[in-house]
């Protein structure tokens, strides 16, 4: 389980989160919404233990969010910048992804495999990422974020800006990331993707909660 406590957060002395609460179960999407500059990925920032809250506490699976390496072990982010090197093949990205979450020999190349099958980007893995459309290097970014097995996944506007059939191909991968029993908070601005994808909606408005279920 995720919990979320209390969290605060301000930019020379403006509030941008004011005390935000929310538990998650496995098996669980959750969708973040608001305006632009209403929190949204300061509050993805900080669950990814990118961002120091003001004030306020978060767990996952009872391991504190101060407990950093632990903590960190269990998440992976998918920013919504593509975080790939674009002169490298997509295998070598995943490589290198896969490397700074510790995974070595074996181990590595059978995460690689996995994420590579949930993502759907097998037919290209060895087509350099500079040579990918944008839906493609969309894939190729949630691949890097998933690799390893992540307990809870992050993304960040993971389908912004792509064709539908890509869209559709990254809609697929998440829900079988929760089917197989993870927690992922989704950033989203297309809300139809939205009411269609997640099993709770949080939306942010002046720092705070407001109609959460």
């Amino acid at each position: 389980m995720l919990i979320v406590e209390n969290i605060y957060k301000s930019y020379k002395k403006e509030a941008v989160l004011s005390g935000i609460s929310f538990n998650v179960d496995a098996g669980n999407i959750i969708g973040i919404s608001g305006a632009n500059g209403a929190g949204k990925t300061t509050l993805i920032n900080i669950i990814a233990s990118v961002l120091e809250p003001d004030h306020g506490e978060i767990s996952l699976n009872d391991v504190s969010i101060r407990e950093r390496s632990a903590y960190r072990h269990q998440i992976g982010y998918v920013p919504q910048s593509i975080a790939l090197s674009s002169r490298l093949s997509v295998y070598r990205n995943l490589e290198f992804w896969g490397a700074v979450r510790g995974l070595r020999g074996a181990d590595l190349k059978l995460a690689i495999e996995s994420a590579a099958e949930q993502s759907n980007i097998n037919d290209f893995l060895k087509k350099p990422v500079g040579q990918c459309s944008g839906g493609m290097a969309r894939r190729v970014n949630l691949a890097a974020g998933i690799i390893g097995n992540p307990y809870l996944i992050l993304l960040d506007e993971p389908t912004a800006g792509i064709d539908e059939i890509n869209r559709d191909i990254i809609i697929d991968s998440i829900r079988t990331l929760r089917e197989s029993g993870r927690i992922i908070l989704m950033v989203n601005h297309y809300a139809d993707e939205m009411k269609n994808l997640c099993d709770r909606i949080i939306q942010i408005k002046a720092g705070v909660i407001e109609d959460a279920p």
